[in-house]
């Protein structure tokens, strides 16, 4: 018996919503979101002149939805920085990227192929961002459904609002 006859297809998507997303998915958002970065129009500029606000900007770009939600919800837009293995794990992405000698990093993970492993594997992210909105907006407003829209929105969304 072959693992997809045994499976219907419904039964997938329950699959991927028990896999942990730390690290590897993690992972994979902050690769593609810092990449992402890197190849905005006067990015390595900024990360020669001024290491802190590229750091900053790259920091925004893999937690801005929850810096965004947090504003939503009142709530400190500083809170994520609690979760301090994320931000390490973010921040060693974020200085392979820019500062890795003869950008060998950077090259590797642009290879089409991996970066459409990555590609596949942030929008797993994106969605448990999305669920993780919707929830978190649920406990501060229950049954506001226009909140919890707007939240789980901005928390999945961020990114693709600045590139």
């Amino acid at each position: 018996m072959d693992l997809p006859a045994a499976m219907e297809l419904g039964q997938v998507p329950l699959l991927f919503s028990r896999l942990p997303m730390f690290p590897f998915f993690d992972l994979a958002h902050y690769m593609a979101s810092i990449m992402a970065l890197k190849e905005q129009r006067g990015a390595v500029e900024v990360s020669i002149r001024s290491p802190v606000a590229c750091w900053f900007s790259a920091m925004l770009c893999c937690f801005g939805g929850s810096v965004l939600s947090s504003l939503m919800l009142g709530e400190p837009p500083v809170a994520f920085l609690a979760k301090t293995t994320n931000i390490l794990l973010a921040s060693s992405v974020w200085y392979l990227v820019f500062y890795c000698p003869q950008d060998k990093f950077y090259q590797c993970f642009a290879f089409l192929p991996l970066r459409l492993l990555i590609a596949g594997m942030k929008e797993v992210t994106r969605t448990w961002k999305i669920v993780a909105g919707v929830a978190h907006a649920d406990s501060h407003f229950e049954d506001a459904w226009l909140v919890m829209v707007a939240v789980g929105w901005a928390r999945g969304n961020i990114h693709n609002i600045f590139f």
